[in-house]
Formats: structure tokens, sequence, C-alpha cells
């Protein structure tokens, strides 16, 4: 380890621990990066024809750094994308039909298939980019929709250049099916999509709905044939193996595919193969290695198959092997662009989740033997990104667990742990089904099935497209509006053309803010502000939306989607039982902070008058020294527990997501919900929104999700959970969205905090923790990410890169490595408070 300081030694980074030969080469192998002579980047398959389109931008639109880069990539994968011939009757097909016929002949015929030494596991090559699959009339309907002179493009990029946030319609972010389709396999599923086929009648065989269940029909196949072309070689590789014990391995993993996942497994291992085969075949269909795609309670539903292994002998540090071979496998998502990321490739975007422990009926704890054996995966493997895990506590949780997890928190350095609060969380998800009118789908009799997926975002199991980070909103752009009466407060300069453009009205009329006599008109600006910005915002989302539920039908996806089958709707045009979009608030604790500081600095203590404000805000606060010091450091803000501070913050949440319920998408009925997920927004979006009231500057970090602002909550820990519990609703005897918990985010809070290695280092701090965590779940958030960082090691870290290959820290939601971020968001995890006692 280099460094000489003191700390650093002390607080060393995480290693695995406990592998076996076998599962330490291949972990070792996959880190070697772009060096392997075998990886999962993408692979581009064409039709050929002229018109043929292949990248999908529109996944990206919520992706912020691809924009520069968009053409680039349209024509790139095309140039380099293979040539799938086609069969005679291709272009007589459905678009639907076509898709899936094309997909299933890339991955079934001409994807190449390997098998790792030592693997357990089939199933390597599922990161491509395909064909849309679009006639030429399709293709350029479509490509002046999204390219033209209003196009989505055009139109997602002005969004974003002048300070309001992104919007896109986004592939995975959900829970499949899977404890569904390993129940019944994908025979299951075919025969159920080929008997509502018959159902429509000869008259309707050519209907729109007949069309998505042929289709639908061809891509449930794809598991099987898959399957089968991995079987043959493994049976291959099991006649050349001359180790016994090798032998009997392979000879195993090819029964394994000659039953499932076509069949219902019968056993652990079988039903990891199945999982495993289901699951990277989602993230071929929608071209886009798993962005959110989630694993749902896997503890739960794969207990069954475990407990039937170990009853007939299994060891269990045996399936504790296949389990590791899983995690390597859902690591390889990363390789999509294995040549151009930083670190090999190895970023931190696709949170693939799975969910251990929480509740159950009654508020029974469903904490099981394999909720322990993930943990122990986990801590073994560990640092290593994917499947990312999240742990639900909730008041009857037991004390075995709280402990475990302290420990593995106490050296996780920021992965793994997500740690979810059910009452909190089930109470969001109850509001939900109270504004959208679904209590038929989510009640207290089954709301405790929820799962988190990507970060933390939380949605019901097999029946839910949420688009969970559909659209990012940038509330600060409401303060910003209501300081100019509804313009952008200084010309917007495009950096890449070297062009300035005019000041752009684009809010609407609210006066002029200098008028104001009393701190409620200025509030008032700000709430027809917000209601204005929310209203463009799903505005923009409907040009790429429409444009996805047109062009871009998922129907291997589909098939795991309870509600697609039955409607004979693709999830892309919202086939779903439960189809929603999310907006995600970002810059909330920006926004609050600004709002008290225009109350303190100009109504309430008169130090400036708004003018004075504004003009400082247009300098930058530059020449405006003492200003911006009473802004920083005199003005109440929210994070510390503070009543006047955070009934401000009550008022900014119930205002923002109270009109988020009044919107639906017009192309395909779903419902718009709240949500609060910074991502990376909060730091590449500091550059372009002006400087703002709390006395932030431009290029100065935004707010992340709920937290507090960067060194805002000086009263420490407990005090920044309370802030984040009453903001969210708080709770109210008797009189709760569930119970006594109120919560206004279904889709969840993004709440990340830091704590010095130091605060688990005996065990009265470990029991000190562990009230924390139980005040965290009768008064916090949805989700609490705690990073247990040493900020010397940190800095050492970007001193010595190559020594801290394997550090992690959480983000926002999601861990990435250290040394794999730019240094700009690496200054930001430095600078976060660092909490030293509770």
């Amino acid at each position: 380890m280099a460094g000489s300081n003191a700390q650093v030694k002390e607080h060393s980074v995480k290693e695995p621990k406990g592998l076996s030969p076998r599962i330490e080469w291949l972990r070792d192998y996959y880190f070697q990066g772009a060096e392997r002579a075998w990886n999962n980047e993408y692979t581009a398959w064409t039709t050929g024809d002229p018109w043929d389109e292949v990248y999908d931008e529109l996944s990206f639109y919520i992706v912020p750094e691809t924009y520069a880069f968009m053409q680039t990539f349209c024509s790139s994968y095309l140039q380099a994308a293979r040539k799938v011939p086609l069969n005679g009757e291709f272009w007589d097909l459905s678009l639907p039909e076509r898709r899936a016929w094309f997909v299933k002949k890339v991955m079934t015929k001409h994807l190449p298939v390997e098998i790792l030494p030592g693997d357990l596991i089939a199933g390597g090559r599922f990161n491509i980019q395909t064909s849309m699959c679009l006639d030429e009339k399709q293709a350029k309907t479509r490509k002046k929709l999204v390219q033209g002179k209003k196009g989505s493009r055009a139109e997602m990029k002005w969004f974003h250049d002048h300070g309001y946030g992104n919007a896109g319609a986004t592939s995975g972010h959900l829970v499949p099916g899977y404890e569904d389709v390993l129940k019944k396999g994908w025979k299951g599923v075919h025969d159920d999509l080929a008997s509502r086929l018959d159902a429509l009648g000869p008259e309707n065989q050519n209907s729109h709905q007949a069309n998505q269940l042929k289709a639908m029909m061809t891509a449930a196949t794809m598991p099987r044939d898959l399957a089968a072309r991995y079987a043959s070689l493994i049976r291959d590789m099991e006649q050349k193996e001359s180790d016994p014990d090798r032998k009997e391995e392979l000879a195993r993993m090819a029964a394994n595919l000659d039953h499932t996942p076509w069949n219902p497994p019968r056993d652990f291992w079988e039903a990891i193969q199945a999982l495993w085969l289901t699951h990277m075949l989602v993230l071929s269909d929608e071209n886009y290695p798993g962005p959110g795609v989630s694993f749902g309670r896997v503890d739960q539903y794969l207990l069954p198959y475990w407990e039937a292994s170990m009853a007939r002998g299994m060891d269990r540090e045996w399936g504790k092997e296949i389990l590791k071979c899983f995690w390597i496998h859902a690591n390889t998502a990363y390789d999509a662009m294995i040549r151009t990321g930083a670190n090999g490739g190895i970023t931190a975007g696709y949170g693939q989740l799975i969910t251990l422990s929480g509740m159950g009926p009654d508020g029974t704890d469903l904490t099981n033997d394999l909720t322990y054996v993930f943990l122990e995966v986990i801590d073994e493997m560990s640092p290593i990104l994917e499947p990312k895990p999240n742990v639900r506590l909730h008041a009857n949780t037991p004390e075995e667990l709280y402990d475990h997890i302290i420990d593995m928190i106490a050296e996780s350095q920021g992965a793994p742990f997500l740690l979810n609060f059910d009452e909190r969380s089930m109470a969001g998800m109850m509001r939900e089904a109270e504004k959208a009118g679904r209590q038929d789908l989510i009640n207290e009799s089954n709301v405790w099935q929820y799962a988190p997926v990507g970060c933390l975002e939380n949605t019901m199991v097999g029946n839910d497209r949420s688009g969970t980070v559909d659209i990012n909103l940038n509330l600060l752009k409401a303060v910003e509006f209501s300081l100019t009466g509804g313009a952008d407060l200084s010309p917007y300069k495009d950096t890449i053309m070297g062009k300035e453009y005019p000041i752009d009205a684009s809010g609407i009329p609210t006066g002029d803010p200098t008028e104001f006599t009393v701190f409620e008109e200025f509030f008032a600006a700000f709430a027809k502000q917000t209601r204005h910005i929310i209203k463009k915002a799903m505005d923009l989302y409907e040009t790429s939306e429409s444009v996805r539920a047109a062009y871009h039908p998922t129907p291997y996806l589909s098939c795991l989607v309870k509600g697609c089958a039955e409607k004979g709707k693709d999830v892309t045009q919202g086939g779903a039982e439960l189809s929603f979009v999310t907006i995600e608030a970002v810059t909330f604790a920006t926004t609050v902070d600004s709002l008290l500081a225009v109350k303190y600095l100009v109504f309430d203590e008169k130090i400036c008058t708004m003018a004075e404000l504004i003009q400082a805000l247009k300098d930058n606060w530059k020449g405006h020294d003492i200003l911006m010091a009473r802004a920083k450091f005199k003005a109440p803000k929210y994070g510390r527990d503070d009543d006047e501070a955070d009934e401000m913050a009550r008022k900014v949440m119930d205002l923002w997501t109270e009109e988020t319920w009044k919107y639906k998408t017009k192309s395909t009925g779903r419902q718009a919900r709240p949500g609060m997920l910074s991502w990376n927004y909060w730091v590449g979006d500091g550059y372009i929104l002006h400087a703002s009231p709390d006395g932030r500057p431009q290029g100065q970090f935004l707010s992340n999700a709920i937290c507090p602002t960067n060194g805002a909550d000086i009263n420490g820990p407990t005090s920044n959970a309370n802030s984040v519990g009453k903001v969210l609703g708080g709770r109210k005897p008797g009189k709760g969205d569930f119970g006594d918990y109120l919560n206004s985010l279904p889709n969840g809070a993004s709440h990340t905090i830091t704590f010095n290695p130091s605060i688990l280092a005996d065990p009265l701090h470990k029991e000190k923790f562990k009230a924390y965590l139980k005040g965290y779940v009768q008064n916090g958030g949805t989700a609490l990410q705690i990073n247990m960082l040493d900020a010397d090691m940190l800095r050492d870290a970007q001193k010595n890169p190559a020594d801290y290959r394997h550090l992690l820290v959480r983000i926002t939601g999601y861990n990435a490595y250290f040394t794999s971020i730019g240094k700009e968001l690496q200054d930001e995890v430095i600078a976060r408070l660092s909490h030293e006692g509770l």
C-alpha cells in the first residue's frame, strides 16, 4: 500500500478473502480488463439495408456525457455492424416479429460462445447493438422525429443546456418476472402465449395483439436455443477434458442446460443457470447492458432451490462457489465499452441490484439462511461492483442481521451497502397506489413484496415498468426564473461551438422580483415556475417516449412483465400492469437553501435588496464576498433538524410532488410519479446552472438527491437523518400512508452519508451505529447509502491510483471505483463531511 501517512495504513483497502483457486482466477482474469483475450464488448449487427439504424440514442438521453457523440455513435456502430442474412419472409413480418427474429438470430447463431476455465455458469456474450429492423418508410419517419430540426435530440439538448435537466425513454430499471419464469420455465411462458394467440380467433391473427404475441413466442424460444448451443459446446469440452473433476463439472453443466431454462429448475445450480441466461437476454433485447435490470428478492425466490439442494447433500461452500461464478458474469456488463472507458471500461452505470431480507406479511421478518449466504459471498468477493446488494431493514429486523451487516460496513469503503427501510418505502408505494388509483395492484396484502431497482428506486416486482430515471429535473431552475421573472439569468454560451445566444425567456412571467415586499410573493413565483418546468419536462419526455413506443419493441422483455401478454402490448407501449414515469428531482437542498437565503437576506434581516442579490448572482458572487459568506454561513440550512428550515423543505417537497401526479404520457398512458435520485447530475449541472442564492458559485457542485448540501449538516448524522424523514412526511399516528409512516416519494430518495472508519473501531461504537440505524427505521428516509472512508486514503489514491484500483466509493445510489471517476467527482467525495461521532 502506497503512502506514508499512518491513517492511510490503518484504514487499508478491502481485499477479497476465502476465494477458491477457481474463483480467484476468474476474478483476477476479469480485472485484467481490456488486456483479456476474451471480453463481452459491444458487437453491432445490421440487416445490411442502406436505411438501417443500429444505435438507439433515446436510451442515452439521460447521460449528458454522451451528447457530443450522438452522431458519431450512430455512424460508427452502423459502420462496424456485421450483416445478418435475412430469410425471405422477414419484411412481411410486423416490426415486433422482425425484431424478435433478428435478436434471436444474433444471440443463437452469430455470437461466439465460450466457457472460461473453471466457470460453472454458461452465458457470456450479450452486449449487442442490433438493427432496429425498420423498413425504409419507418426509418425515414423515425429519423425525422429524432434528428430533425425540432426532433427529440435537439429538444433534449436545448433543455439540458439551459439548466432544466434531462429526459429520455430509459431502458431497464425494473425487476422482471424472474420468480415466475423459474417456476414454470420458458416452455410454460411459450405455452401461455400460444393459448392467448389461439384465443384471439382466426379473424384476429393479423391484429396488433396477435403480432405482438407471435413476436413474444419467438423471443420465448431464445433461452432454449441458446442453452442448447452452450450445452453442445460444453459436451465438446468434456470430451477433451483430462481432469476427472472438471470433466464431471462439465457433464453436469451440459445436463443443466438440457433441462433449464426451458423447464423449471430442480435444484440450486440449475436455478442460478436459468436465472443468469434469462437475465442476460434482457440486456441483449434492450441493447443496453443492464441499466437497473434488477434481480429482486433473490434470497426469497431462490430459497426453495437452495433448500432442495442442501437436503440432497450439497455442500454450503459449493453453493457459494456457484454464486461467485454468477457474480463474475454479472460484472461482464461493464465490458460493453471496455476499450473506451476509464479503468478498463469498468464504470458504475448499470445497477443490477439484488434485494436481501426485509419484511413479509404482517411485519414478519424474512431473513433466512440464503440471506446470510449472499452476504458471505458479497463479503468474500468485494470489492467488485455487480450485482449491487440492497438489504431491507425494518422494525423487526433481527439483531444477528444488524450485527452481520455492521461488521461488513466497517470495512466496506462504500460498498456493498445500500440499506432500504421498509416502513418508509412501503408508505411511498401505498401513496403511489392511492394517487394512481391502483389499490388493486398495490395494497397492504402485497406491498411488502416491493424491491428496489438500479440504484435504490422502489417498484413492485414482475408487473411494474416504472422507468425510474426517465426525467431528471433541476428544481433550482425555478428559483432562477423567480429571480428574473421567467428568463435565464445570463446568456447561454455554447462552449463547443464558441457561440453566445441571447437571454432566453422560456419561463413564465411572474413579475419583477425587486417589487416583492414579502417572501410569500417570491415563493408564489417559485411555485408557478416549478409547475412550469415540470410541464416542460413532461412535454420533452413525450418526444422520446412516443418514438420508443412506435419503433423500439422489446418482445423478450415483454414476456417477463405481467400485463404485456394479457394486453397483447409491448412493455415499451405501456403494456405492464403498473407503468409509471418517474420525475427525479435534482438540486433539492440547493433549492431549499436558496429559498431560505432569499428569505433571510432580503426579507427577514434585510441585509441586501433583491436587486443587490440578483446582481451578486449575475457576477457569480465575485466582488460580493461578505454577502456570499452571509448566504453560506448565516442563512438557515436544511439538514440540521431545524424545524423552520425543514418546514421550507417540506413546502418545496409538497409543491413539486403534488404537481407531478397531475401528468400522464400521451402516447403510452404512463402515470408520472416523484422520486429523488441525482446520479451524476448534481456534479455536471453545477457548471450549467447559474450561481444560487445559498452562496454557491457557478461551477460548484449542486446538492445530491435528498442529501443536505455539503457541509450543511453540522449537527451530525442523526439530525441529518431526522431532516430527511421530516421532509418525506414524518409520521402521523393512525393516519400514515403505511401504518404511521408518510412518504411523498414512492420511487425512493437517495441519501448518502459518509463516516470515518474509526466510528466502527470497537464494539461500543458498533452498538451506537446499530442504534443509529434503528433510529433511521423510525425517523429517517427510504434508503441510506454509507461511505466508510478516510479522506487521507482518498488523497493518497489520487496520487497513486495504481495502488488503489479496487477502492470502491458510494456516489449516489451506486458504487464506483474511486480511481475511475473524474478528479472533480473525486474531490467532491473527499469534501463530504466525514462524521466521526454519533
